[in-house]
């Protein structure tokens, strides 16, 4: 079952590497829309998965890329390799976890549409200030994280799917019936990881009109911007990668139905009415650091 990539990238030299290294093990077709500035479009296209690469100015010369600008992308994917399997939403600054394809036929094997993936986002913490190395690999220089929210990364390959091209904030196209596969893959995300990416990416991860607000001079400013306690004050715990995600871990994860109750002890959730039927024990708040 095929298994396509569709990938927007921008300014993403510092990581990009490692990210395709990662996904060249499971992608062997990646469609690209790209409108990095640094060596990016080097790196990426000299990656044989990478079968089509499409640069922002070729499609908006006098707009804003947004998350509906997948459209290029699905309808190129369509063209080319038909209505079967599934795609997967790939960014410069994720790296699965699970097996991408083991989950997609989990998924199909369960009749889901969509898959959720949990995005393990992983930080500089503030103890690792004074002996940092911008340079060092991904692994060594990563090893805190907070367990974060839910993000669609898969979705099934149907005719008649389309994403609007002014849609903001949504990655999931239009056309499907929202079944969620009864799992959670993770997925490891790097929103701030170097001195380098600061120097050269909005935070906002698309294109800018205006000029990033840091130059080389203002590095210990972004010293005391990028190493943190805690990546987001929602985030309820941080955590220290030691080999093992615990029970996030591929195979060692609980039935779906604690995998949803637990989620009041990683991230302030409102559950509205239905916090009322949830057990007081999976309500409790754990605010410490795991090791």
């Amino acid at each position: 079952m095929q298994n396509i990539g569709l990938m927007m990238t921008y300014n993403e030299e510092d990581i990009i590497e490692e990210t395709m290294e990662s996904h060249k093990k499971y992608f062997d077709k990646i469609l690209v829309l790209d409108g990095s500035t640094d060596k990016t479009p080097e790196i990426l296209q000299s990656y044989n998965n990478v079968v089509y690469y499409l640069r922002d100015e070729q499609i908006f010369p006098k707009r804003k890329v947004t998350d509906g600008s997948r459209q290029f992308l699905l309808e190129e994917a369509q063209k080319r390799y038909g209505y079967d399997g599934w795609f997967s939403l790939l960014h410069g600054d994720e790296i699965f976890v699970d097996n991408p394809n083991e989950i997609t036929v989990k998924a199909e094997k369960q009749g889901a549409d969509i898959v959720n993936w949990h995005m393990l986002n992983f930080f500089l913490h503030t103890s690792q200030k004074e002996n940092y190395d911008d340079f060092a690999p991904l692994n060594e220089r990563l090893k805190y994280f907070n367990p974060g929210g839910l993000e669609i990364r898969q979705f099934k390959n149907k005719k008649g799917i389309f994403f609007k091209l002014d849609q903001i904030a949504r990655v999931l196209p239009y056309g499907l019936k929202n079944k969620p596969l009864w799992d959670y893959p993770i997925i490891r995300h790097y929103p701030e990881r170097s001195i380098r990416q600061k120097l050269n990416r909005p935070t906002n991860g698309f294109k800018s009109d205006n000029p990033n607000i840091f130059e080389k001079k203002d590095i210990e400013k972004i010293k005391d911007t990028l190493f943190k306690d805690t990546l987001d004050p929602k985030n309820l715990q941080t955590r220290i990668y030691n080999g093992s995600f615990h029970e996030f871990e591929p195979g060692k994860r609980p039935s779906f139905i604690k995998q949803w109750l637990d989620w009041r002890h990683y991230k302030e959730v409102d559950w509205g009415v239905a916090g009322l039927l949830i057990p007081s024990k999976h309500m409790e708040y754990r605010k410490r650091i795991f090791r």
